[in-house]
Formats: structure tokens, C-alpha cells, sequence
């Protein structure tokens, strides 16, 4: 049933220290549009928003990759749906601009910690779904394009976490020639955090979940909260963060984990991702 969906979640278990499967799961979101190269149409991006809605609510996620399947990560918006969009009125426009922003959304205000994993193509807005994710890792063979301009277009509702995200000149200089640009490229920008080969993609992505599982999922869900916070201020000081970490320190997740740091235990958060499970999707 999943191959015959164009967005669908994967879940792969986790076992806690002592090999014991347990509740929690890592969830893999993946774009199933083989046919048109992963592209956006107006009933992908509400399914999309429906999917990220399910792991909002999903207190057993404690990580969410966003992928692909097939040869590219996205191509973008799919033509059919941009010709059905120019001949709509401002009012429509607006109303179908409005998915894609209530979709970016959802994807950048996500409790858990996200990684999109770029490969093949990644044009249009599907580098704004890159941008919208806490962080990225790249093949080193993708190519990226913020294409809109070659066809009288801009990248608008992206724009906001493309900019949170990479260096200023560069965005600009992306935006308005459209040019395409390499994974290393990509790198240099800050669009992604890593390049990997298609034969260590699979060893990286699990080592960086094994390094989120350590964590505290409510001291990461915290952290995400502050961070738009004090980006929102321009990263002044603030009584926020007075307040955040007198708070954490309080809680019971602070507490545990600090009890767990002297005793030189396990917290109970801890968790991992069995050797028989693989996380990348070809």
C-alpha cells in the first residue's frame, strides 16, 4: 500500500541499551512520486502536512528523516499543477500558496529533531523542504536549483528558511541567476551540514541518529522552542533563556539526566536502532 502512495511514513524501531525493542521510533517521511521525479502538486502538499501533523502528535517519534524514493529527492513543483495554478485568479493563488506555506510550517516547527537526505535532484521548493529541516546531509552527486526566475517565478514561500538557513550573498546570488549548484556548493552555503558518498549515507545517518537517541527528546523539543525564540530577537539576551534553563534544570528531565551523569548510569531516555535496521531509502 505504501509504494502506491505519493507521500507515505516509514518506521523503524528502536531497542533501548539492553536490546530490548521498545516503543519509540524513528520515522522516515518519503516523497513517492517516482513517476514525476518526487515533484509538489497541490494533493501532495496536503497529505505531506497531514503526514507531519500524525508525528507532531506522536509522542513515540523521536526523530524524522525526510527523503525521496527513487532517483531524486524533488523536483520541485509539478508542471501539471504550475499550468493549473497560472490560470487561477490572485484568490486562488493565494489559497493554493497557502498549502505550501501551511506545509513549511509544520515541517519547520516540528518537535523532533528533522534531516532531510538530498540526492539526485532538488530544485524549486524542494529546497525550501531542505531549508525547513533542522539540518540536511546531501549525496555527493545531488544538484540543487532555486529555479523560479527562468520561468517568471520567485521562490517566496521558501524564502523565509532559506534565509534562516544559508549565507546572504550566496542565497541572492542562487535566487536570481538559478543557477545550478553542486552538493558541495550546497555545503559552502549552509543549505546542508555534511556530503557523503552513496556508500557511507547509510553509515552516516546512523551514526547521527545514534547521537540525537542519547539525547533528552523533551531537552531537544525545549531547545528547538528557544532557538526560534532568541532567532526571532535577532540573538538578544533575553529572560527567556533565564527562564528555559531554570526551568530544565527543575524539571524531571533535567533531573534524571544529571542524576544519570553522576551515578554514571543510563538515562531512560537512551535508545538505538537495531543492526538489522537500515534508514536510507534508494
Amino acid at each position: 500500500m505504501a509504494s502506491e502512495l505519493a507521500a507515505y511514513l516509514h518506521y523503524t524501531p528502536l531497542e533501548n541499551n539492553e536490546g530490548t525493542v521498545t516503543e519509540d521510533r524513528v520515522a522516515t517521511l518519503i516523497i513517492n512520486r517516482q513517476e514525476a521525479a518526487n515533484s509538489f502538486s497541490g494533493e501532495l502538499l496536503v497529505q505531506l502536512k497531514q503526514l507531519l501533523d500524525s508525528v507532531q502528535a506522536d509522542a513515540t517519534v523521536r526523530a524524522l528523516l525526510l527523503q525521496g524514493s527513487g532517483k531524486h529527492f524533488s523536483a520541485g513543483a509539478d508542471l501539471r499543477w504550475m499550468k493549473e495554478a497560472a490560470q487561477l485568479d490572485y484568490a486562488g493563488n493565494v489559497q493554493e500558496a497557502e498549502k505550501l506555506s501551511a506545509m513549511f510550517e509544520a515541517l519547520a516547527n516540528l518537535r523532533v529533531p528533522t534531516i532531510a537526505v538530498a540526492k539526485g535532484a532538488a530544485f524549486g521548493g524542494a529546497v525550501g523542504l531542505i531549508a525547513a529541516c533542522d539540518y540536511a546531509v546531501a549525496l555527493d552527486s545531488a544538484r540543487f536549483c532555486l529555479s523560479e526566475v527562468k520561468i517568471g517565478l520567485m521562490p517566496a514561500v521558501i524564502l523565509p528558511y532559506l534565509g534562516r538557513r544559508m549565507e546572504p550573498g550566496t542565497l541572492k546570488r542562487l535566487m536570481l541567476t538559478a543557477r545550478v549548484f553542486s552538493a558541495e556548493d550546497a555545503l559552502s552555503a549552509g543549505l546542508v551540514q555534511a556530503v557523503v558518498s552513496a556508500d557511507t549515507v547509510e553509515t552516516w545517518l546512523q551514526d547521527e541518529l545514534g547521537l540525537i537517541l542519547n539525547a533528552s527528546p523533551e531537552a531537544q523539543a525545549a531547545c528547538k522552542t528557544l532557538y526560534q525564540t532568541v532567532e526571532a530577537r535577532s540573538w538578544a539576551q533575553g529572560p527567556e533563556t533565564v527562564a528555559a534553563i531554570a526551568r530544565t534544570r527543575a524539571s524531571s528531565m533535567g533531573q534524571a539526566g544529571l542524576a544519570a551523569f553522576f551515578e554514571k548510569t543510563n538515562p531512560a531516555w537512551l535508545r538505538r536502532i537495531p543492526r538489522s535496521e537500515r534508514v536510507f531509502v534508494p
